[in-house]
């Protein structure tokens, strides 16, 4: 353990002066999760960005795999961190607490992105990276920008909302507290998950899918994989009876990985299929 500390120390000691030279704005920031490395990606200068984690150039995980090709990517190595001499490591509040621990333990700067389920707290999460990043004018443009998309939607009355759920790979279902819950909600479904009391992500039984009757089910395929448990679910007789010839629609998993301003995409494919039921 001393002899890898002390291949550390030369690299230490640049780092500490290069914080000491450049101030408070961060010229050297490597991110060591998916999630913070969009916003990293979506929030930085380019030449502010020393490394990303290589799930984010992974397509089947990452809407921004293509920009994140352009930067060097690590696996979650200290030595590869520091190997970057970052000046701030943007991380995640579920990212490995012994690697930021021991990034601290080296004196460097460890920012941590926590995780949002709402609106509010993803254009507040926007903000308050860019302001780690010192581009907090460009974090409130990308903050307003999500908030105007969003408004273009039309709210609608209780009553004229659709019951509707996400029936997930193994059998698993969406309540409150999950971006699936507020991506139904301001499109103007009733999620009937959380009307069942789910919190969070949480197995139902097939007996409790059939008797809350959703007019739509939602899907999320994660890349290329197989036929899910759930997906063979829903081929079952009384789930085909439910649901009287209508389509599962699948919607991309990528989406809800990570609470950034792409859920709007997801918010308005949603919206535009209710509009479409009730024409």
């Amino acid at each position: 353990m001393r002899r890898k500390a002390a291949q550390w120390l030369p690299l230490l000691a640049l780092l500490m002066v290069v914080g000491a030279v450049r101030g408070e704005v961060p010229q050297r920031v490597v991110s060591v999760n998916l999630c913070s490395d969009q916003l990293l990606l979506l929030l930085a200068d380019a030449e502010q960005i020393a490394a990303v984690s290589y799930l984010v150039q992974q397509p089947q995980s990452s809407l921004m795999a293509a920009t994140a090709a352009r930067f060097q990517a690590h696996r979650g190595r200290v030595e590869e961190i520091l190997a970057r001499q970052p000046d701030l490591v943007l991380a995640h509040q579920y990212s490995s607490p012994q690697l930021l621990q021991q990034l601290r333990q080296l004196g460097i700067r460890v920012e941590i992105v926590a995780a949002a389920t709402t609106i509010e707290a993803i254009r507040a999460t926007i903000e308050q990276v860019a302001h780690w990043l010192g581009t907090a004018q460009r974090g409130q443009r990308v903050s307003r920008a999500l908030a105007q998309r969003l408004s273009r939607i039309v709210p609608s009355n209780e009553s004229e909302r659709v019951a509707a759920l996400f029936f997930q790979p193994d059998g698993y279902t969406t309540g409150r507290d999950t971006l699936q819950h507020t991506a139904l909600e301001l499109a103007g479904w009733r999620n009937v998950a959380a009307d069942l009391g789910v919190e969070g992500y949480a197995p139902i039984a097939l007996e409790h899918l059939v008797v809350a009757e959703p007019s739509q089910i939602f899907t999320s395929r994660y890349g290329s994989e197989p036929l899910s448990r759930a997906e063979l679910l829903l081929q079952h007789p009384a789930l085909r009876r439910l649901m009287a010839g209508r389509q599962v629609i699948d919607i991309d998993y990528r989406y809800w990985i990570c609470a950034t301003p792409q859920i709007a995409e997801a918010i308005e494919q949603l919206y535009h299929i209710r509009r479409e039921r009730r024409q």
